[in-house]
């Protein structure tokens, strides 16, 4: 038997290319978070809240057995044994192979689709996409919600307007404008704010030559912006009308300049997000320029940089970027990022210039008069960093690092651990306010066992998640002997293995010392060899995040990094 899977409209399946009743509402529910979650478990309590809300029955472990049982038979008309429903601990999966779902079929033509478009060859990629835009029979996951549905289905829907972006301007750099006016009128009927609909449409008016239309289309768009999100069109948007209206020749290039294949990559607003209101309007009052996050493994950085990046979009209209640099561990080359840079914005493979000073050249003039945001997430230093950023007044780079970059005219903010009550408040937001107010206090106790720092907080709750019988003094009980934090350790290996042989010995030798805060006198006397040669070994180790100071002269390592060090 063969299955093939669809979730871009109404969740269905069919069997050997035959549709597959899956019965009443709560079973199609049940199915529709299997298929969000394909290839993963989903646990049996989360199975449970999505069927059942916060108030399950106390039956609902038999009741799930049930619902699953007879989905397994329907799927399979008979034999349950062969249907790619699994039970895997602590709860169940399905098992979609490659190319036997809508969803990755999708995925892989609109990849094709950006290859080729980079490449100029818009006729295939308006082939590619009429595929692409075929599969969908509405909706993601039409008629279904809940948490662990919603996400999914939004991403998908983002990813399709992202695809009918992408094939207008195929069509509009191919000239086939047959039809277009007809479809961008009702694309932006239906989406009203979405400004790329809107500039599609202007320049379709303008090679038409119908000003009127254009003008109609622009005023109307900017009122409604003014009324409902006090903003202003983009800059590049009120050119291309400055330029409709003048009767410029250049009103409608053949290919647009903008950032054409990707205008925004956010990764998903992290949830759960709290505290920071430091931090958040230090990089608020940058609208342009950069700004270095910089802070020891597992404090945030990277969470922080994507929810500053989310409230800030709408000052940057013609593109949010996000890069992952690969930090110390995988440095990646700035020449190879540039190249990606250049391509999302439209330069063919072709007119890549081969040098990385050429390339940092073609990138900044393309950003000259673009209101783009950056993510520059994890970077390894200021020499990798450096080509990658944006002259234009109007960018805005927000750079991460566990290293104190040096970077001309950036704003630096050092993220820091959390104090209690954030800690706890990301617990609450993460595991839910009653499971913590049950238990305040050991909420408290897991806060300080996981250092305050939000990647150690995160980890347990997802333990905790995926363990809902468990109280939290349950999993502080397993956690000296289980691996909830290994995700943390990892994190601080991979900055220890950057150190010089010199730093590792200094940095190991301030884990055996007794106390908490040191001299570098004090930890030459322990065998730190000379007094001057230690102070600026543990001044390193500051610019690396790796020890803290909380007095001139005086250093520390975190109370986290300490135990995982002695466990190691």
């Amino acid at each position: 038997m063969t299955w093939f899977f669809r979730a871009l409209g109404p969740p269905a399946v069919e069997r050997d290319g035959t549709p597959v009743d899956l019965g009443g509402p709560q079973r199609v529910l049940a199915f529709g978070v299997l298929l969000a979650a394909a290839n993963r478990v989903v646990s049996v309590g989360a199975l449970a809240e999505s069927l059942w809300g916060t108030s399950p029955p106390t039956s609902y472990r038999v009741q799930l057995q049930v619902i699953v049982s007879d989905l397994r038979r329907r799927l399979t008309g008979g034999d349950r044994a062969g249907a790619p429903i699994l039970t895997r601990a602590p709860g169940y999966l399905l098992h979609v192979p490659p190319g036997t779902a809508d969803v990755d079929l999708f995925r892989a033509e609109v990849v094709a689709a950006r290859e080729a478009r980079a490449a100029g060859d818009d006729a295939t990629v308006v082939q590619l996409l009429a595929s692409a835009l075929d599969r969908w029979r509405g909706p993601a996951f039409d008629g279904l919600s809940g948490d662990r549905i919603t996400p999914v289905a939004l991403a998908l829907d983002r990813a399709r307007l992202d695809a009918i972006e992408l094939d207008v301007d195929a069509r509009l750099a191919d000239g086939r404008l047959d039809g277009l006016t007809t479809r961008l009128v009702l694309l932006t009927a239906e989406h009203p704010l979405h400004e790329p609909f809107h500039r599609q449409l202007l320049e379709v008016h303008g090679r038409a030559g119908r000003r009127g239309e254009a003008s109609a289309v622009f005023t109307a768009l900017r009122r409604r912006m003014r009324a409902e999100l006090d903003a202003e069109p983009s800059a590049a948007l009120r050119d291309l009308h400055r330029r409709i209206m003048s009767e410029d020749p250049g009103a409608a290039p053949g290919r647009p300049r903008a950032w054409a294949t990707a205008y925004r990559q956010l990764p998903p607003d992290p949830p759960g997000f709290v505290g920071r209101r430091r931090e958040l309007a230090a990089i608020r009052a940058r609208r342009g320029g950069v700004v270095v996050l910089e802070g020891m493994a597992g404090v945030g950085k990277s969470r922080l940089a994507v929810h500053a990046a989310h409230l800030l979009a709408a000052d940057h209209p013609d593109g949010q970027v996000h890069v992952d640099l690969g930090g110390i561990g995988g440095r990646r080359d700035p020449a190879e990022v540039l190249a990606l840079l250049l391509g999302l914005a439209g330069v063919p493979d072709r007119a890549v210039p081969p040098g990385l000073d050429a390339r940092a050249a073609v990138f900044r003039d393309r950003l000259a008069d673009r209101r783009v945001l950056f993510v520059l997430d994890d970077a390894a230093g200021e020499d990798q960093v450096r080509p990658l950023l944006p002259a234009g007044p109007g960018c805005l780079a927000v750079i991460t690092s566990r290293r104190s970059l040096a970077l001309p005219g950036a704003r630096s903010v050092a993220v820091r651990p959390f104090r209690r009550g954030e800690s706890i408040a990301l617990l609450t937001a993460l595991i839910g306010a009653r499971r913590v107010a049950g238990e305040t206090r050991a909420a408290g106790r897991l806060s300080a066992r996981c250092g305050h720092l939000p990647l150690a907080l995160t980890l347990a709750a997802e333990r905790l998640r995926r363990h809902p019988l468990w109280t939290i003094d349950d999993l502080l009980r397993r956690m000296p002997d289980d691996r909830t934090l290994d995700g943390v350790r990892a994190a601080f290996a991979a900055s220890y293995r950057a150190l010089t042989p010199d730093l590792r010995r200094l940095f190991l030798l301030l884990s055996r010392l007794p106390g908490t805060d040191v001299t570098a006198d004090a930890v030459a006397a322990h065998g730190g060899g000379d007094a001057r040669a230690v102070a600026d070994g543990l001044e390193t180790l500051l610019d690396e995040h790796l020890v803290e100071q909380r007095a001139p002269d005086s250093y520390r390592l975190h109370a986290l990094v300490r135990e995982l060090l002695a466990d190691s």
